[in-house]
């Protein structure tokens, strides 16, 4: 029988699906229809809107290359978050406080937000990925699986990143599996529709320009454009300093 441990304050309907064990503290609101799957902990006065999935664990047709791991598959989500309707939450988050999950998102296992980080509406984000306190995800990005997103990081809508190379020859087992995302250092900006190569390193407050295709690492504060984006000069000096000193850092941090 599912332990359930549902604070006297919890607003929600009738037609909840509760599949098993399940906290809601303080506050916390739930709208129709939403779905819990086991082990999930919500934290106070977060809002959980219509049609939301949460705790979905992960299931293959025996066609997929990517073995599933097995280990813990609690969803912890913290408080004064708002999760989306009809978003999709995959089992083994950790999401902190004050996070916005835009409606009809999906988080796959793994997967670690971190404090007032926002995911826009569509946006998908892979397995075992990242997003660091106050970054953004902007409406219709693709955060790849096995990817960095630093704090302070903006990701502007229909961006696209990529975790293989070598898919040719991967997706028939000819090669080992293996699936390095992108890393996006803190302060970055990736502009809309561009796409990040696997394994590129986007340095602490780089620019990547609308459309750009990325295919080799980008150094901190320094502007890239075109296919295949090439460096066309550094971030504005002003700029960079208006950036460090908002939040107390040495005018030579990132160097």
């Amino acid at each position: 029988m599912a332990k359930l441990d549902i604070h006297p304050s919890v607003k929600r309907p009738d037609n909840l699906n509760i599949l098993g064990d399940l906290t809601l503290k303080a506050g916390v609101e739930v709208g129709a229809n939403v779905t819990f799957f086991p082990d999930v902990i919500v934290g106070e006065d977060t809002r959980i809107l219509p049609g939301a999935v949460i705790g979905r664990p992960p299931i293959r047709a025996g066609t997929t290359n990517r073995p599933l791991a097995t280990d813990s598959r609690t969803v912890n989500i913290g408080a004064g978050c708002v999760i989306g309707a009809n978003s999709v939450l995959y089992c083994n988050l950790e999401i902190g406080q004050r996070v916005l999950v835009g409606d009809l998102a999906s988080i796959r296992e793994g997967c670690r937000l971190e404090d007032e980080s926002v995911l826009g509406r569509g946006v998908m984000m892979m397995y075992d990925s990242q997003l660091g306190a106050r970054s953004r995800v902007i409406d219709g990005a693709i955060i790849t699986g096995n990817m960095l997103v630093e704090s302070d990081v903006f990701i502007g809508p229909g961006v696209a990143t990529v975790n293989d190379n070598e898919v040719y020859l991967k997706r028939f087992g000819l090669l080992p599996f293996s699936a390095p995302g992108p890393t996006v250092r803190r302060f970055a900006l990736i502009g809309t529709a561009a796409t990040l190569a696997a394994e590129v390193e986007i340095g602490m407050g780089a620019v990547v320009a609308p459309g750009a295709m990325v295919t080799k690492d980008v150094p901190p504060w320094t502007i890239v454009a075109g296919v295949p984006a090439r460096e066309i000069g550094p971030v504005d000096a002003a700029m960079r300093l208006q950036v460090l000193r908002h939040f107390d850092m040495n005018d030579g941090a990132g160097e």
